[in-house]
């Protein structure tokens, strides 16, 4: 009896050691493959990336051209099915050309910051300093927007409030001095500008509108408050860099026009409450007293069409404004509505390939047609 407990504790802990050993491998697989990311890779890797895609879209452009050729002999022969069938394989390859462009500039990117992160870690003198370093940044960018939200939210006493300037001014210039030497070190000055620009703008001095004495110029006091609630978009970087799973949601929404629906869409919502901000923010304005106020009246108007429930414009500038992010919304939001079915759909979508086989067999019978005529013109007596 005890020798058979004995052999059943010993499977137990068998099977326990096995599952313990099956996980380690799976976070090992998971670190190395699912959580690698492009600008992880070499650089000559890169390139050999960039190689091959560049050979698959030559590929995909010699096929249009071929499909091109073949759509001109079916009209020629008047075949208009085959046409149409020719036509939708070109539409498909067309698409897929544009996916492969999209894969070269985000490995092309990938390429740029990757001889950023050598550039400095050649300047620091290893990877690991390099890595130090960005989360010195980091550290110091959680300061700097911890103060700012401190001082919007408890409003401390002026001479609280200057000391915290001055800490920022000081920050502002440390981020300002990283911000042009890496500038300096990139492989692409125009490509740095591109995706850092929102941290030059961020790392700009900017003092609270009472230590400048702003407090009458309300538009000039309205343009430095939008200015400082700008930088909460640099916790966006902390938030990559400590949470590299991003990727993953990332590749998952990696369409094209997604993508661009999306930026158009958070671009209506920031000048929408910028404009109903500008327009008719006021204190005693209930819906858009301040600029997150403002910023939610510009979400419910383009998200759900806007009804008045939280604020109903009363110039005509702001009754414009309204219309026209109405509309606005409507087109976006249908945009990416329809994108998102496609794409959903085309996962498993067969379309491609059955039109791909319905040409082949064409083209098999126009080459049996041949052969066919061929043959009865040689046994046809002469």
């Amino acid at each position: 009896m005890e020798d058979l407990a004995q052999a059943t504790l010993d499977t137990i802990l068998g099977r326990k050691q096995l599952l313990g050993q099956l996980s380690t491998r799976v976070r090992k697989v998971r670190q190395s493959t699912v959580n690698r990311r492009l600008a992880d890779l070499p650089l000559d890797r890169l390139d050999a990336i960039d190689r091959r895609l560049t050979d698959t879209a030559t590929y995909i452009v010699e096929k249009l051209e071929e499909y091109e050729a073949k759509g001109n002999e079916a009209i020629e022969d008047g075949d208009w099915q085959r046409y149409q069938l020719l036509r939708g394989e070109a539409a498909e390859a067309a698409r897929d050309f544009e996916e492969i462009q999209d894969l070269r500039k985000t490995v092309l990117e990938a390429r740029y910051e990757r001889a950023l992160n050598n550039a400095l870690a050649e300047r620091l003198g290893s990877h690991k300093r390099r890595k130090l370093y960005d989360a010195g940044i980091m550290i110091l960018i959680v300061l700097v927007v911890g103060m700012m939200l401190y001082e919007l939210i408890a409003n401390p006493p002026r001479d609280v409030r200057i000391v915290l300037d001055w800490i920022d001014i000081c920050a502002c210039c440390l981020f300002l001095g990283d911000f042009f030497w890496r500038h300096k070190l990139a492989e692409s000055k125009a490509w740095y500008w591109r995706r850092y620009w929102l941290d030059f703008l961020t790392s700009i001095p900017m003092p609270s509108a009472q230590t400048l004495r702003l407090g009458r110029t309300v538009r000039l006091v309205r343009l430095v408050r939008m200015l400082r609630v700008a930088r909460l978009a640099r916790i966006l970087r902390v938030v990559l860099f400590f949470w590299r799973g991003m990727d993953k949601l990332s590749a998952a929404f990696d369409v094209h026009l997604m993508r661009r629906s999306v930026n158009i869409l958070l671009a209506i919502l920031f000048v929408g409450a910028l404009g109903i901000w500008l327009v008719e923010g006021a204190p005693t304005a209930e819906g858009v007293e301040d600029f997150g106020q403002s910023m939610w009246w510009s979400f419910t108007t383009v998200v759900t069409g806007g009804f008045g429930d939280i604020y109903n414009p009363d110039s005509l500038g702001g009754r414009v404004l309204t219309a026209a992010l109405v509309i606005a919304g409507m087109v976006v939001v249908g945009i990416f509505t329809a994108t998102l079915t496609s794409l959903l759909v085309r996962e498993g979508d067969a379309s491609g390939a059955i039109l791909a086989l319905e040409d082949k067999v064409l083209d098999e019978i126009e080459v049996l047609k041949t052969k066919v005529d061929e043959l009865k013109q040689v046994d046809s007596p002469t």
